[in-house]
């Protein structure tokens, strides 16, 4: 159990990085971003690995996005799914989010997926 803690930790401060500062930053995003990588966008459009990388390199103002309710899944050893809930400063655009991460041989853990969805608005 203690293990799961430290793993989610880990991969929140991961996730939460790709939301901060280093969301820019080309070598970071080369690091982090598994070489299959690939995203369904929160308006459902399927990129891939360099089509993200230019997108967030080319992201002129980032809106402050804030993310809670982190839960995790451990699939194996080496893989894990990260879920959680994001919404804008200003109150807009609440969406879910899944993350599937794979750590390599050197211990090093890379975002191999990632999902957006809107959520949807309770009645």
């Amino acid at each position: 159990m203690r293990m799961n803690a430290m793993l989610l930790e880990k991969l929140k401060a991961l996730e939460c990085s790709l939301q901060g500062p280093k969301r820019n930053d080309r070598e970071w995003l080369e690091q982090i971003l598994h070489h299959e990588f690939t995203e369904i966008t929160r308006s459902g459009m399927l990129i891939d690995r360099a089509q993200t990388i230019e997108s967030l390199v080319g992201e002129v103002c980032a809106l402050t996005i804030f993310s809670s309710d982190f839960r995790l899944i451990r699939v194996s050893d080496d893989a894990a799914i990260l879920h959680y809930r994001t919404i804008n400063a200003d109150g807009s655009r609440p969406a879910l989010r899944s993350s599937c991460w794979e750590c390599s041989h050197r211990g090093q853990w890379t975002l191999v997926f990632h999902q957006g969805t809107p959520e949807a608005v309770s009645e």
